[in-house]
């Protein structure tokens, strides 16, 4: 069963897996759905769909700050996600799966674990990284071999200038396929213009630490 993006669903099952969260009848045999689990509850709670908060995670928010960007409270967050746990190991101890003691021992786990999943963050993909250098190397004109040889020691910003390029115009290079996701978003109603607008300060100010963070 898929319960939307796997990259996101990593980040969560980490943390059930570690905590030994599971609702199945052996211990470990279907711990991976808790996972699953944990992320439906969250999107709910969000009222996001599965697939707009894993590219809001992927973005490098944590759900507790996703949930304060959307005026939800991260209490309520982490108590949904238990709920939504507490649920599942009711129904297992109902049908003979796993045992009361079994249950409250998971419990205290899944509470636990759900403090550190909401605070997690998920790193860079490489792939991210690929599609930031692509588009860098673009602009400045340059092959990605060249810029990633020419990176050693210096920050994007300074390769740029070096080419006779600007900081702003590499920014605004690495920004304008983001905005044009976002445009499209508000006029298909998918998002608020307010929201578009949150989304874009942050994408600045990330973008502001990648180009001038010297590799």
């Amino acid at each position: 069963m898929t319960w939307g993006s796997p990259k996101i669903a990593a980040v969560i099952a980490a943390g059930a897996l570690a905590g030994g969260i599971g609702v199945g009848s052996a211990d470990g045999a279907k711990r991976h759905h808790a996972s699953g689990v944990l992320l439906r509850a969250a999107a709910q709670y969000l009222q996001l769909d599965r697939a707009a908060l894993a590219k809001d995670v992927r973005s490098g928010q944590t759900l507790a700050q996703v949930a304060t960007a959307r005026g939800k409270s991260v209490a309520g967050l982490e108590a949904a996600m238990v709920a939504a746990v507490k649920a599942k190991l009711d129904a297992a101890v109902a049908a003979g799966r796993i045992s009361a003691a079994q249950e409250q021992t998971r419990l205290a786990r899944v509470q636990d674990q759900v403090d550190r999943l909401v605070n997690a963050k998920l790193a860079p993909r490489p792939a991210a990284k690929a599609r930031l250098l692509g588009l860098a190397a673009k602009y400045i004109g340059v092959s990605r071999s060249t810029l990633a040889n020419e990176l050693h020691g210096r920050s994007l910003a300074q390769v740029a200038i070096a080419h006779g390029k600007t900081a702003a115009g590499l920014k605004a290079a690495l920004s304008a396929p983001v905005k044009l996701r976002l445009a499209n978003a508000v006029a298909a109603g998918r998002i608020s213009s307010a929201e578009a607008a949150a989304r874009l300060e942050k994408l600045n100010a990330r973008l502001d630490a990648a180009i001038n963070k010297t590799r």
